[in-house]
């Protein structure tokens, strides 16, 4: 390790992060610090603490954590990579090695990711944030449930990650989230009385049954049935105006043009029916 990255890496080390470093809130949007770690290949060995004159102090990797202070001389240097995450407020920006972070925070690159992140994620949710959300209809709520849980019925999920499903994480940040939130409940628990669904061992985990397929069917063809007869009630009144028009033209009711024969036209439509 040369002079100039040792130069670097302590005055990086002098804006150390917390054990326990906020990524959300307020505490993680004033958050600035510099984390810097020493892998080999793609196995974290150490957590950097400090450069001392023989070596590389830190925490250890081990058991799943770093945890052991230990040193890693210069001589063992070679060979190894240095990773630099750079905590800037809600964003994350990771670099590999000295020229990376050289290359994104000399030239305050780095400012212009962390706002086209930021961006990213917080015009849409304004927008999101602006819709009046509404949940759809009982079955339309069953369906969602079917569908999202087709590939394992057997898995349980709440109410939270149903919200996901429907409206994407974004509806944690709505100011209508508690209002939602409370009316899906009410559905689901709705759906355990009538057999749709079972508790899981708490009454904020469920599992789908077999009856839903049953009633979500049952529902599909009550709808259908209904969508028919209104059509062809539709169609019905549609002709029926169409034969009292003309009906209208051979009583006299209503004189037509000379080139244009309705009773021929009249005709033609009844044989239809």
């Amino acid at each position: 390790m040369n002079k100039f990255t040792k130069w670097i890496l302590n005055r990086l080390l002098k804006k150390p992060c917390p054990v326990q470093t906020p990524r959300s809130g307020q505490s993680g949007k004033n958050i600035n610090c510099y984390s810097i770690s020493i892998y080999d290949g793609d196995s974290p060995i150490m957590l950097v603490n400090s450069i001392e004159s023989n070596g590389i102090t830190g925490s250890h990797f081990e058991g799943g954590g770093f945890r052991t202070e230990a040193i890693i001389p210069f001589l063992l240097y070679p060979g190894l990579r240095l990773r630099i995450e750079h905590y800037h407020g809600l964003v994350t920006h990771t670099y590999k090695g000295v020229c990376d972070y050289m290359l994104h925070e000399w030239t305050w690159f780095y400012k212009l990711q962390s706002f086209y992140v930021l961006a990213k994620h917080s015009v849409p949710q304004y927008f999101f944030n602006k819709k009046n959300l509404q949940l759809p209809k009982r079955m339309k709520v069953l369906e969602s449930i079917i569908v999202k849980q087709s590939e394992d019925p057997h898995k349980s999920f709440s109410s939270l990650d149903l919200m996901s499903y429907m409206y994407s994480i974004r509806w944690y940040l709505h100011p209508q989230k508690t209002e939602m939130r409370k009316k899906m409940d009410l559905y689901l628990s709705s759906f355990v009385a009538s057999g749709e669904l079972k508790n899981n061992g708490s009454s904020f985990d469920f599992i789908i049954t077999g009856k839903a397929i049953a009633t979500l069917e049952q529902y599909q063809i009550e709808t259908a049935r209904a969508k028919s007869a209104k059509s062809a009630n539709s169609w019905m009144l549609r002709l029926t105006a169409i034969l009292a028009f003309f009906a209208a033209f051979q009583s006299g009711v209503i004189v037509s043009p000379a080139w244009i024969d309705l009773g021929k036209i009249c005709g033609w439509l009844s044989s239809y029916m």
